[in-house]
């Protein structure tokens, strides 16, 4: 793995955890199909009782889509910490202030331009720089 991908694994968990989230909410919006018991005074009748058994395995499902999420955002939250660690390490501060804008907190260029105040050119150079610069610790 080169200095590029060691960087970019915060991006990729970021994906994975927009994956879940929109399974999540495909779940949850299944529930909605879901029948109410209905206590109507006028017409309570006697019978079987309904089966909940499959509203029981779609909340079970959501449960664990949502501990996976919460595990991913852990992973993510720990591999930030990390990488804030390394690239303070670094003695240029434009470059820790690039590093830490593009794989921290995941700006686009022209963000990190305006933050740097300079053009996205030049925000190229530096970001090649401090990659040459940067170590894995």
């Amino acid at each position: 793995m080169n200095k590029k991908e060691y960087l970019k694994q915060g991006y990729k968990i970021r994906q994975e955890i927009k994956i879940q989230q929109d399974v999540l909410l495909e779940l949850e919006s299944n529930l909605d199909d879901m029948k109410a018991i209905s206590y109507d005074k006028d017409k309570l009748q006697g019978g079987p009782l309904q089966d909940d058994s499959k509203i029981i395995d779609k909340i079970d499902d959501i449960i664990v889509v949502e501990e996976i999420i919460k595990a991913k955002n852990d992973e993510l939250k720990r591999l930030q910490a990390k990488l804030f660690i390394e690239i303070d390490q670094m003695k240029d501060t434009d470059e820790k202030t690039l590093l830490k804008a593009r794989y921290i907190l995941n700006e686009k260029w022209e963000q990190i331009a305006d933050r740097l105040y300079c053009s996205v050119r030049q925000v190229h150079r530096v970001h090649r720089r401090a990659l040459e610069n940067f170590v894995i610790i």
